[in-house]
């Protein structure tokens, strides 16, 4: 039924030597270069022989492993020389210099790439945590094969963290999901993506992790017969439509199960795409040969029909995807792809660093880490706890939108980025002289949100001044990074208000997010900025939903789950609204409100001044500029040479509009502007 996974396909009892590990590198790799690897594995087994693995082995085993698992994914000599040395620096007494001399530059700077800074013994364990992310990060922009590297030692480290106590296995495998398996995700290694994922739910919810396998072999047998029914009838319609294709079932990994039931609020019996059918074929014109002929067999569901091969997911991802209704009532999802995709789609960039196929890398993969290594190189001066949450809020975006430039180019932004964040996307400069953008035909605001398929042009204007309340809607990394990095360059004064807020908000500070028993849910105790009140209490435990994200000053519900954890939607969050609708659900809705925010509002203010030729343009311009939504406009001229504005516009809290007001007075000819009542 399912694929066997290329990173376990080898029988769990087998040892692993240098023997077996030259018997899997590539037929490419010439007799010199398998020396060289022989050479490393050599120097490793020597620098490590008086070390132990806890499980008592042999130290040599770990970094056997590693190299074995980056052989398995076709690389090249350097990078299996480096998998097996790359714990050399940094636990035995060889040093750079030598392993330059012995093994070249390239080998040397990606093992330095690895190494940890373990010489950073003032730091806390989350700082020096961040800080060698961030530093791997950085590393990838001279040559990205140094995250393989690290994302293979990741995964053996995983395989054998039985061997750690539970509290540190525990850290690490929170670390793996958080961190190490969504960056394989982001790089397309969904093979290394699948197994790190499954196996730190096993670590961090064995009763979650064991009730899904038992329920996964309880009705095995019924699903591999339906599916088996499918394959045959879509293999006999293949041939006789004389297409060359391979057809083969496959199965959910028990994470992916885990998380819709936590996503969704689904129970495992309503769970019905566990298993799909996928179709190899030759060429990509016939993927769509191939989907026309399913269409024909069984009736599609509506809406659930993707097309990844016309516009690839950012990670390089291509496939047509579409739901079918078969025989007995059943959903079941089809994939169809060329085996070229295929290999992308399980290795993700390590297919193009196969097959000496570097010069070709498609220019998909070099955006992959464009948010995380500007972010990383842009905000050096942030705080090392500030880059974690950045970081791993990053990596949580996995939905994206497609927009489209002026001149036909698709960009793909993270769902929720907003006309600032892709002008910033452009180029710095752009983004710090957005005044709004046109999507169609229609003027936006800068703090827009995009949508897929949004046509959009970024309008400049050379008077637009860069405002810190951006800050409070911009919503990736790197456009963060780069506003904070102009303002510590500008401005003394508000580079030590960027550093006392990093400062607030770093791990040291304040206490960390915690994760109750099931994994889903991101638990108080919470920093204050976040903290809940219901009905007059606010010691409550909650998890905020990645359906929508709600933080200050959203308004918000909450919904009690069966375990008694209540998750935060905006009020307005589609997910919330459909629960609404089911009666048995809407009454486990209950009202919230943040702590210490009052929730966005609409205010009238009133602007008086000297009369000017563009003054009332510069007026909006610079209410856009400070994150304003304009919902009504009125100019008057009260007397000769006067004007009297009023304004009626959308805020998100008290400070917001304060610093709106102080910024109008800064346009030349405002005298006056205050705030309405009544």
């Amino acid at each position: 039924m399912a694929m066997p996974s290329l990173l376990r396909s080898k029988p769990k009892k087998e040892v692993q030597s240098l023997n077996s590990l030259l018997a899997l590198l590539p037929p490419y790799v010439t007799r010199a270069e398998r020396a060289m690897v022989k050479k490393a594995y050599l120097l490793a087994e020597d620098a490590h022989k008086f070390q132990k693995r806890l499980s008592g082995e042999p130290y040599i085993i770990h970094p056997l492993a590693v190299a074995h698992t980056l052989a398995e994914l076709g690389l090249d000599h350097e990078v299996i020389c480096a998998g097996l040395l790359h714990d050399v620096l940094e636990d035995t007494f060889i040093k750079p210099d030598y392993m330059r001399q012995e093994f070249g530059e390239t080998i040397t700077y990606l093992v330095e790439s690895v190494t940890k800074i373990s010489q950073l013994k003032n730091q806390s364990a989350e700082s020096k945590q961040a800080i060698n992310i961030r530093r791997m990060i950085m590393a990838t922009v001279r040559d990205n094969r140094v995250i393989l590297i690290k994302l293979a030692d990741k995964l053996h480290n995983m395989r054998t963290l039985g061997f750690q106590p539970t509290t540190k296995g525990m850290h690490i495998a929170r670390e793996v999901l958080e961190i190490y398996a969504p960056l394989a995700g982001r790089l397309g290694i969904y093979k290394i993506k699948s197994e790190l994922e499954d196996l730190a739910l096993y670590h961090l919810d064995r009763t979650a992790y064991a009730s899904i396998k038992d329920r996964v072999a309880e009705k095995k047998g019924q699903r591999d017969e339906r599916v088996s029914m499918v394959m045959s009838q879509l293999t006999t319609a293949l041939k006789d439509a004389k297409i060359k294709a391979k057809v083969e079932g496959r199965s959910k990994h028990f994470y992916s199960i885990y998380s819709k039931m936590q996503e969704q609020k689904k129970d495992f019996e309503d769970i019905y795409d566990l298993t799909g059918v996928r179709v190899l074929v030759k060429e990509p014109q016939e993927c769509y040969t191939v989907m026309g002929l399913v269409h024909t067999l069984w009736t599609p569901v509506p809406g659930r029909f993707k097309d990844y091969i016309s516009v690839p997911k950012s990670n390089g991802y291509q496939s047509l995807h579409t739901t079918v209704i078969i025989p007995g009532g059943q959903s079941l999802e089809v994939q169809i792809r060329t085996w070229t995709m295929h290999r992308i789609s399980e290795f993700g960039i390590a297919s193009h660093w196969a097959y000496k196929e570097k010069s070709q890398v498609p220019r998909t993969y070099d955006s992959q880490f464009f948010e995380l290594q500007n972010m990383a190189i842009s905000d050096e001066e942030a705080d090392s706890g500030e880059f974690l949450q950045e970081l791993v809020s990053n990596l949580s975006q996995t939905s994206e939108v497609f927009v489209i430039s002026p001149k036909g180019k698709i960009f793909a932004m993270p769902e929720n980025s907003t006309v600032l964040d892709f002008a910033f996307r452009i180029h710095t400069d752009i983004g710090l002289k957005c005044a709004g953008a046109k999507i169609g035909e229609r003027l936006v605001s800068i703090r827009t949100p995009l949508k897929n398929g949004d046509q959009i042009e970024i309008i400049t204007n050379s008077v637009v001044k860069p405002s810190l309340n951006w800050l409070n809607f911009l919503k990736t990394p790197h456009a963060r990074a780069k506003l904070k990095s102009y303002f510590r360059k500008q401005d003394a004064s508000i580079a030590e208000r960027l550093l006392e807020n990093e400062k607030k908000s770093s791990p040291e500070a304040k206490p960390r997010t915690q994760r109750n028993e099931k994994l889903g849910a991101s638990v108080a105790t919470q920093p204050s900025l976040k903290k809940i009140d219901w009905k007059g209490e606010s010691d409550v435990q909650v998890k905020y939903a990645q359906c929508c994200n709600p933080s200050p000053p959203d308004s918000i519900s909450g919904f009690i789950s069966r375990l008694g954890v209540v998750s935060i939607h905006k009020k307005a969050c589609p997910s919330l609204v459909d629960l609404a609708s089911h009666p048995e659900q809407a009454e486990r809705i209950i009202p919230l409100t943040w702590v210490g925010h009052k929730t966005g509002r609409q205010a009238a203010i009133e602007i008086n001044g000297v009369d000017r030729a563009q003054i009332y343009l510069d007026i909006v311009k610079q209410l856009a500029q400070s994150g304003a939504n304009i919902l009504e406009a009125n100019a008057t001229t009260t007397q000769v040479g006067h004007i009297q504005d009023l304004f009626v516009i959308e805020v998100d809290s008290e400070e917001h509009l304060a610093n709106i007001l102080e910024e109008l007075m800064t346009v030349e000819g405002v005298q006056s502007v205050e705030e309405r009542m009544g």
